[in-house]
Order: C-alpha cells, then sequence, then structure tokens
C-alpha cells in the first residue's frame, strides 16, 4: 500500500513539472512570436513619429499599415523598393514631402489622401503601379517620376496641384484611370496609351485643359468632361459608354471610331458647332444629344450610323440633321429641333415602315410645335374629342426620356476609389 502511495506521489509530481515546463515552453513561443513581429509586413495604424521610423528600414511593405496624425514633416522611406501590400497615408496635415526615390514597383497600393500641406512626392524610380491614387492634396505640385511608370493598374489623380502628368502617361495600357478636379492641370497627353481596358475619366480640371489621346485606339468606357481641346484621331472602338459633356471646344472629330458597346452621350458643349463621327456604325445602346446651343448643322455627322439598339433622343437648335443609313432603332426615337427647318421626312419614313421599335416615336421642329400647341388650345376650347395618334400631334404626347437625367447625373459622378 505504501508503495502505491508513493508511485502516485511520483507520478503527480512529475506531471506538474512537465506541465511547469509546457507552460513555460508557450510562454516562451509567445515571447519570441510577440518581440519577432515584422514592422515592414504588419497590420498597423502609425500615429507617432517613432513608430513611423520602424518602417525606414523596410525595403519591401507587404502589411496594410495607415500612416496618419500630425507628427510627421518630411516622410523619409528612401529604403522601400517594393510595396506589396496596402499602404495609405491620410489626414496628415503635418506632412509637406514624401521621400520614395528607390521604390521599382507597387503591385499592392500606395493611397495618399488629405494631406492638406504635401507639396512633392519623389519617385524617381517607380516603374509598375497597380494602385496608386493621390486624393485631396491640394499643395501637392511637384511629382518627380524620371523613368515613367510602364505598366499601371489603377491611377486616380483628384484634387490636386499638379499641372500635368509628368511621367504617369508612359504606359501604353491602363485599366482604370480617372484624373477629375486638378485646377491647375492644363495638358493632359497620353502619348503612348492604346488600350482602356476599364474607364479613362477626364473630368474638371482646368477649364482650359488640352487632352491628347491621338495614340488611344480602344476603351472600355471614356469620359471627357470640362476641356478646351480634344484631339482622339485613332480611336476606333469603345466597348461600352463614351460622354463627352460640358466642354468648351468647337468640334468633335472622332472620324475612326466605327463602334460603341454601349450610350454614346453628347451634351452641354455650349460651343459645339462642328460634330464628326461619320463612320460610326452601330451604338450598343441609346444616343443622347441635348443642350449643345450652338450645334445646328450635323448633316453629316452620322452618316454611316445603321442602328441604335436603344433609344435615341436628341434635342436642340438643329437645321441640317440627318442619319442616311439608318434601318434600325430598337428604342424609343425622339427628335426636338427648335428650328422651323428641320427635315423629318427621313425619320418618319423609317417609322412607318416599323424599323423604329420603341413606344415613343417624336420628330418634330418648332413650327410643328406651335401648330401642336394651337390645336391642342382650339380642341380644348371646342371640346373635341379627337385624340387620333398622327405625326402632327407627335409634339403634344407626353415623353419623359429617361436618357436626360441619366446623362445628367453621369456627368457629375466620379468614381474616384
Amino acid at each position: 500500500m505504501l508503495y502505491k502511495t508513493v508511485i502516485s506521489l511520483v507520478l503527480a509530481t512529475s506531471s506538474l513539472v512537465w506541465a511547469d515546463n509546457d507552460t513555460k515552453t508557450k510562454t516562451a513561443k509567445l515571447k519570441d512570436t510577440t518581440t519577432s513581429i515584422n514592422p515592414c509586413s504588419q497590420r498597423t495604424t502609425l500615429r507617432e513619429a517613432t513608430a513611423i521610423q520602424q518602417l525606414i528600414a523596410c525595403e519591401t511593405l507587404a502589411g496594410e499599415i495607415i500612416i496618419t496624425g500630425n507628427e510627421v514633416v518630411a516622410l523619409d522611406l528612401s529604403q522601400v523598393e517594393e510595396i506589396t501590400g496596402d499602404v495609405s497615408i491620410r489626414n496628415s496635415p503635418s506632412i509637406i514631402s514624401l521621400n520614395l526615390n528607390r521604390l521599382e514597383t507597387i503591385s499592392g497600393s500606395l493611397v495618399l489622401n488629405n494631406n492638406t500641406q504635401l507639396t512633392s512626392i519623389d519617385l524617381t524610380s517607380l516603374t509598375d503601379a497597380d494602385n496608386l491614387q493621390f486624393i485631396s492634396l491640394p499643395a501637392f505640385s511637384t511629382l518627380n517620376l524620371n523613368q515613367g511608370v510602364r505598366t499601371a493598374g489603377r491611377v486616380v489623380l483628384s484634387d490636386t496641384a499638379l499641372e500635368n502628368l509628368n511621367g504617369l502617361a508612359a504606359f501604353d495600357t491602363i485599366d482604370y484611370m480617372n484624373i477629375n478636379n486638378n485646377k491647375n492641370m492644363i495638358n493632359v497627353a497620353f502619348s503612348n496609351l492604346e488600350t482602356v481596358k476599364d474607364s479613362l475619366i477626364i473630368s474638371f480640371n482646368n477649364d482650359d485643359a488640352i487632352v491628347n489621346l491621338d495614340s488611344l485606339k480602344w476603351a472600355s468606357n471614356l469620359t471627357v468632361q470640362d476641356v478646351a481641346e480634344l484631339s482622339a484621331q485613332n480611336l476606333t472602338a469603345v466597348n461600352g459608354s463614351l460622354q463627352i459633356s460640358y466642354n468648351g471646344f468647337e468640334s468633335v472629330n472622332l472620324t475612326k471610331l466605327t463602334n460603341v458597346g454601349s450610350s454614346l452621350q453628347i451634351f452641354a458643349n455650349d460651343a459645339l458647332i462642328s460634330l464628326d463621327l461619320h463612320r460610326l456604325e452601330e451604338i450598343g445602346g441609346e444616343l443622347s444629344m441635348f443642350n449643345n446651343t450652338e450645334l445646328e448643322d450635323a448633316q453629316d455627322s452620322f452618316e454611316s450610323l445603321e442602328r441604335v439598339r436603344g433609344a435615341v433622343s436628341i434635342s436642340g437648335n438643329l437645321v441640317n440633321f440627318s442619319m442616311p443609313s439608318l434601318n434600325r432603332v430598337n428604342g424609343d426615337f425622339e427628335l426636338r429641333s427648335t428650328s422651323e427647318d428641320l427635315d423629318c421626312s427621313e425619320f418618319d419614313e423609317l417609322h412607318d415602315e416599323g424599323n423604329i421599335e420603341g413606344h415613343n416615336y417624336v420628330c418634330s421642329h418648332a413650327e410643328q410645335l406651335e401648330t401642336s400647341t394651337a390645336q391642342a388650345t382650339s380642341d380644348a376650347t371646342t371640346g373635341s374629342s379627337d385624340t387620333s395618334p398622327d405625326k402632327e400631334s407627335a409634339g403634344e404626347r407626353l415623353f419623359v426620356p429617361t436618357i436626360f437625367a441619366a446623362g445628367i447625373v453621369a456627368g457629375f459622378f466620379f468614381a474616384i476609389m
């Protein structure tokens, strides 16, 4: 019996020793893990200058790192050669400069947002950028990109003091680029850009901005707003939507464009007097033109257009307007002119033959509208109940095209992020 008691005590003591050793081992491992966290790959928010100093030796930033606060004036990350994670520098009114002069590749993202005193960024060695965003940097006027970015995925420049793209235009292909509200930017030139896989948006920069897209051949979506000059001589296709609005130029010459896959919107171009899309053959969505107050002659603008798969909604002071090759419109058709000289005969014939397939058809000029209004007043006075839907009374029909609202919303929407 005594023997069994001794054995039990030995086993119990051994278990306690092993448990204690196991606890010490786990504690040691935990300490090792805690002390071995790599500041270059951590997920963290850094607010103090001493914490930011941890990044100085990093050659690669692989974590989700946010730098914010008021303690840093000159942010020096000159040892960084690659960003594979997501680095965000935001809401730091004290930062006046950022040095990333050895950074070559951004396969993750670099986002600078709301740093109101930041004036200069050194990206001298940058050649490849998957996601690069400069947003709400009103003092940012100097960008050093000596070599130029060869490949780019997503680039956003919004509300900066930059005057030109200065190296952010060397690539021949891009997924998404949004350049908006840079009030000093006068020259937007893409000398090598041939393909836009997602969207290119150039909106509301300097009113005198000159946009050169002469190398561009194909874009998924293209928006040009509030520019003084536009040149895109080799653009042959827009797979999605093409919007040209709020611009100050007198002419649009897209003489090689043959296809727009979705909507074509041309509106609020107050000085526009010439529109040349004479090779355009098909519009895959809707065609919308309005508030182009000086555009009177569009006789040859759409001479090759054969089909519009959506609705047509056009209004203005058009004197001459023709689509001699048009053989089908899959949606509604509305053409209204304040001129008395607009000839609707070709569109009336197209409608009578059943080639305008929408429920609503209106083609009218000023004289018809006045006659229709007078007739409506007379009918109301005499109590006439004649409501036959002939062409002369087309101007009386209630037709509210949604494209007007859609165009205006698209004109003020910016996809920043």
